[in-house]
């Protein structure tokens, strides 16, 4: 199924100013300087910039069209494992992220993810790896996100950078 990026921008834009304006109402927490709105305002300013892109892409060059607002074509059974797989991920993560720990779990379900939508195992096990470090400096280094540990929580003095 693929939508018109008409309304696909207008979703995007939509939700992301949803998600902009309610970022403004949470409460700046004493501790950490800018605020507890402030990772979801960025998120939703995003979403928003890249819905108005979308729109404007669609009117002038006309790309990103379909006959009618939505059409139905290619595998269905391939895209539904693939949302399947996404879900089926962020629930392996709640379930074992506290008892494996983030560093030792992640690589492993972005390779996942990776492999099974690019079908490529190198570009999978650097984005794995190199995306975890990424992700991890991000959260835990730079907006100061207490990530799990699990097992590793013993050297977690020193894998700290």
């Amino acid at each position: 199924m693929k939508l018109d990026d008409t309304l696909n921008g207008i979703l995007f834009l939509a939700l992301g100013l949803c998600i902009a304006l309610y970022a403004q109402t949470l409460q700046k927490q004493p501790q950490i300087e800018y605020g507890s709105g402030f990772l979801p305002g960025i998120v939703g300013t995003g979403m928003a910039l890249a819905g108005l892109a979308l729109i404007l892409r669609r009117i002038v060059t006309g790309a990103g069209g379909v006959s009618g607002l939505v059409a139905f074509k290619g595998n269905g059974r391939r895209g539904a494992l693939g949302v399947g797989l996404f879900v089926g991920t962020i629930l392996i993560y709640i379930l074992l992220a506290q008892t494996i720990g983030f560093l030792l779990l992640a690589p492993f379900l972005i390779f996942g993810l990776v492999f099974w939508f690019e079908r490529r195992w190198k570009l999978a096990a650097l984005v794995g790896v190199f995306g975890t470090l990424a992700l991890h400096s991000f959260f835990y280094q730079i907006m100061q996100a207490p990530l799990p540990w699990g097992i590793l929580t013993k050297y977690s003095g020193v894998l700290t950078w």
